[in-house]
């Protein structure tokens, strides 16, 4: 069953969507922008733009009230997970061109077992046939991951060979790019459209300063 979402998380929502003039942001933005700056006004564009402590009308909402800000960042968290490898904190895949994903394929042949065991021919043959079976079928980042943990469970395997095998994996082997999960971006006719548009649009509305250089 999913959590129910609070009223005050509803609350802090709805205020944060809002136009800027009523948003829930610090005041003191919403009187610059009321403000028209005169030939008089100073150029200092950290000043007029970006004030010291401008979160604390965010973090004075209700929906905060019970988060010790002043000793937030000394107190442990609820849940620290256990690290074992660079693989935990890599939250996503590698992006790949769409095109790729036919030239990795198709035009990448896989080794045959005769080009395997010769390559491998100073290892046991169980290493080879592990290798064998590894790189017969083509993989994306998740088949990749599980291989890596497929090797490292055999214990029969000294470590230098399951090092050899991975490595052998990643240089021999035939890796699957995803395809985009927009069904427009799949579209051989419509991706280039599509990309220009949002490229056009992404920012739209967002205008960034920066900071003009004095002369002294």
């Amino acid at each position: 069953m999913r959590p129910l979402v609070s009223d005050r998380c509803k609350d802090l929502i709805y205020r944060l969507i809002q136009d800027k003039e009523v948003r829930l942001c610090s005041k003191r933005y919403q009187m610059l922008d009321q403000h028209q700056p005169g030939v008089a006004a100073t150029t200092d564009l950290y000043g007029r733009y970006i004030f010291p402590d401008d979160a604390e009308d965010i973090k004075a909402h209700r929906f905060f009230k019970s988060v010790p800000w002043d000793t937030l960042q000394n107190t442990a968290p609820p849940f620290v997970p256990h690290i074992d490898s660079l693989e935990d904190t890599h939250y996503f895949d590698e992006s790949e061109p769409l095109d790729d994903r036919i030239e990795s394929v198709a035009e990448k042949p896989g080794l045959t077992d005769e080009e395997v065991r010769w390559i491998l021919r100073e290892f046991r043959p169980s290493i080879q046939n592990v290798a064998i079976r590894m790189i017969h079928a083509p993989y994306d980042s998740g088949a990749l991951r599980s291989r890596d943990l497929e090797i490292d469970s055999v214990s029969t395997f000294l470590d230098e060979e399951k090092e050899l095998l991975k490595r052998f994996m990643r240089e021999y082997g035939r890796r699957i790019p995803k395809r985009p999960r927009d069904i427009i971006l799949r579209d051989d006719n419509m991706k280039g459209t599509a990309m220009e548009v949002r490229k056009q649009s992404a920012f739209m509305g967002y205008e960034w300063h920066s900071v003009r250089k004095k002369s002294y």
